[in-house]
């Protein structure tokens, strides 16, 4: 079931994944795929998207960072309070019918939705290798989650907690030079997102991104989120993008636009151009 009005439920539970990061769970029967994202109304603040998890024996879960005036809003509130949600929309990943190894690359809080790709791959049997970096071990999302599925960890902290000191690509990129993947998922900072992309160029092996930028309406009406120069609505057409698609989106991982529409060019490429 989609909702396109925001349906009102009240919170169930409420799970504080680190200082900075809480998991909300909702009895909700909703439709939702893997990468697709629901509109979340936080009463007398804000209406913001977030991906989605449909978590095996918890319902739907959200997860939520607090980082600006709606989301610390939330993280403010108790179970049992009342918030709108409605959805799920958006394009969402697709796993390969034959597929038997994937590899997923995830940075931060792009680990939400492709622990439900996971998740869902897990049901198939499928060989599932997750490269999961943070800033540090605390910062590492549903690390235990996925270790008891049975998907394999390669953790990366960019203070060198756990894992590898470094970023996620590093150990990924060893990965693909010696093993057969069948298809390599990517969510994170764009700029991971995109190295990503190079590397799977390079060795010819398929994947797909969630391409994030600002969305309003999440029903492809506004176009605040859509991308140059095919006009493709984020929220629509993707979030999630397929490797030969995402070649035809020319801002990727050169530029975005901020809630007004303005141009603003990420910072590695201001450094380039300098």
């Amino acid at each position: 079931m989609r909702y396109d009005k925001p349906k009102v439920v009240s919170i169930k539970k409420i799970i504080e994944e680190n200082s900075r990061v809480k998991s909300f769970l909702f009895d909700l029967e909703i439709q939702a795929k893997p990468g697709q994202f629901v509109m979340v109304w936080i009463p007398g603040y804000d209406e913001k998207p977030f991906g989605v998890i449909l978590k095996d024996g918890a319902g739907l879960m959200i997860t939520v960072a607090a980082v600006g005036r709606s989301t610390k809003a939330l993280h403010q509130m108790k179970a049992g309070n009342l918030i709108g949600i409605r959805g799920a929309y958006g394009s969402h990943f697709h796993l390969p019918s034959e597929a038997k190894s994937i590899a997923l690359v995830a940075g931060g809080y792009g680990m939400v939705p492709l622990a439900y790709l996971a998740q869902e791959a897990r049901k198939k049997n499928i060989n599932v290798e997750l490269f999961l970096g943070a800033r540090t071990q605390k910062e590492l999302l549903f690390a235990s989650w996925m270790k008891e599925i049975g998907v394999k960890l390669h953790l990366s902290t960019d203070d060198g907690s756990v894992g590898h000191h470094g970023f996620v690509t590093e150990p990924f990129a060893e990965y693909v030079k010696n093993k057969q993947t069948d298809q390599v998922y990517v969510v994170g900072p764009e700029i991971m997102e995109y190295k990503v992309a190079q590397i799977c160029y390079k060795k010819q092996v398929p994947f797909e991104v969630s391409v994030e930028r600002y969305m309003k309406c999440g029903l492809g009406i506004c176009g605040q989120c859509c991308v140059d120069n095919t006009g493709w609505r984020m929220c629509v057409e993707g979030p999630i993008i397929n490797g030969e698609d995402l070649k035809k989106i020319i801002e990727f991982g050169k530029y975005h636009r901020t809630a007004s529409g303005k141009v603003e060019y990420f910072p590695w490429v201001k450094k380039t151009k300098n």
